[in-house]
């Protein structure tokens, strides 16, 4: 009776053993035919079941089955989190694939999927689904060993880019204690940006900590020292406190030491002009131009400076009545001379700068005004041209040629839906996916 009984387990065991082995064997028959609702009830049995769960080739197929529903028009919606799950099927079959068997095959499905995954996870960002979002860019870091070829990398996607958007979401979320997490882990490894020395500022102000506050921004001074948010964001901080007078003390003693820093100078001039001392802000500015002609926020504020003194001309003239022709006149003509004074500033913002549009929009302002008509139009060809078409999601790979002109490099991954590319426009800092029906299903942008 009781060999009768081990018997009957034992066929029992053989029995849902092969039956699993099945379930793989019939995900793979749904697959060949598309017929992706077979597949995952198939697949989804095998992961549950204690003989196959592990089964490297069970994970193999279960991110293939997943990958193709992400892609799926038809069948998108039978599971919202295919491209998580695609993700974490492929990454389980390489960890667990110690003879490499699978290695060639499902390494540039995973990477294949791990983009999808986070064009998923930044769609959810804006859409405001923060929890989501997370969820999706944290799977992201486990993918990295297996990126031999540093795929992800070249697509802009690495440790450090993850944590800048998962601060990002946390800021969304006015999560700060995790915005706070993030930015640290962006720090400690000097992570090229002086928005997170300004965010982490911001989030000890909401905490009443002015010292930790300003101790960021000068940490972040200390790495970006010319950088204009990070000297605004101090400047800020001085006049919250009321202080300015301080900081400009502190700057004229550094201007004694130092004559030739023309950081010092700049700096001076943002002080002078929050004070309405704006003679002194023009000659602060003047100095810096003197020893840097090409600094080009001190030709941007003395551009400025001059086209605010011509907007104020205009509106005092504006507010004369009809009679007094000479006052007028008079105002007019100081109008256009600061508008002329400020052409020369502006132009070496352009040089410098070629595709900032507030530039070319007030350039062509000084110049209708001033009367050079072909400078005005060549700024207006200019800015239409910037203006102009740009890739879309759902355009052909010719279109998107047409508009964005050849890439610098072309990377193409074989999924289970077909072969697709990956587009990067590196001095545009965009890569753009093009899907196994050759059309553009997603654009990544790092501005």
């Amino acid at each position: 009776m009781k060999k009768s009984l081990v018997f009957i387990t034992l066929s029992l065991l053989i029995y849902t053993a092969s039956a699993q082995q099945n379930n793989i064997q019939n995900t793979i028959n749904a697959l060949k035919y598309n017929e992706l609702d077979k597949a995952k009830k198939a697949i989804d049995l095998a992961a549950e079941n204690e003989s196959t769960r592990n089964s490297n080739k069970m994970w193999a197929f279960r991110g293939k089955t997943y990958l193709a529903i992400y892609d799926s028009k038809t069948f998108k919606n039978l599971d919202p989190d295919a491209a998580i799950k695609a993700v974490a099927s492929f990454t389980n079959c390489l960890k667990g694939d110690k003879d490499n068997i699978y290695k060639d095959e499902v390494t540039g499905l995973l990477i294949a999927s791990t983009l999808r995954l986070y064009n998923s996870g930044i769609d959810a960002f804006h859409a405001g689904d923060f929890n989501t979002a997370t969820a999706n860019l944290t799977a992201i870091f486990d993918v990295f060993p297996f990126d031999k070829d540093k795929t992800l990398t070249r697509s802009n996607i690495s440790p450090e880019t993850l944590n800048n958007d998962l601060y990002s979401i946390a800021m969304g979320a006015k999560n700060l204690p995790e915005a706070k997490k993030y930015l640290q882990k962006l720090i400690d490894v000097k992570y090229k940006s002086s928005k997170i020395y300004i965010d982490m500022s911001r989030i000890y102000l909401t905490e009443k900590d002015t010292t930790k506050a300003l101790e960021y921004i000068e940490m972040g001074r200390n790495l970006f020292d010319d950088d204009i948010k990070l000297i605004n964001a101090e400047l800020t901080l001085y006049i919250q406190q009321g202080k300015t007078d301080v900081l400009l003390d502190k700057l004229n003693k550094a201007i004694e030491s130092s004559p030739d820093n023309e950081l010092l100078h700049y700096t001076q001039g943002l002080v002078y002009k929050d004070k309405k001392m704006l003679d002194k802000a023009e000659a602060s500015y003047k100095k810096v131009i003197e020893l840097k002609p090409d600094h080009l926020d001190a030709n941007y504020e003395l551009g400025a400076l001059y086209f605010n003194r011509a907007v104020e001309w205009n509106n005092k003239s504006g507010a004369l009545p009809m009679s007094e022709t000479k006052k007028m006149k008079e105002y007019d003509d100081k109008a256009n001379a600061e508008f002329k004074k400020s052409i020369p500033y502006f132009e070496k913002v352009h040089e410098l700068n070629p595709n900032e549009l507030s530039v070319i929009q007030s350039l062509m302002k000084v110049y209708r005004i001033t009367g050079d008509d072909a400078k005005f139009t060549a700024m207006k060809e200019l800015l239409d041209k910037l203006k102009g078409p740009k890739a879309k999601v759902g355009m052909s790979k010719d279109e998107v040629l047409k508009v964005m002109g050849q890439p610098e490099k072309i990377s193409e991954t074989q999924t289970s839906s077909g072969k697709t590319e990956l587009l990067y426009y590196n001095n545009l800092k965009t890569s753009i996916n093009i899907d196994a029906n050759g059309k553009v299903d997603y654009i990544n942008t790092n501005k």
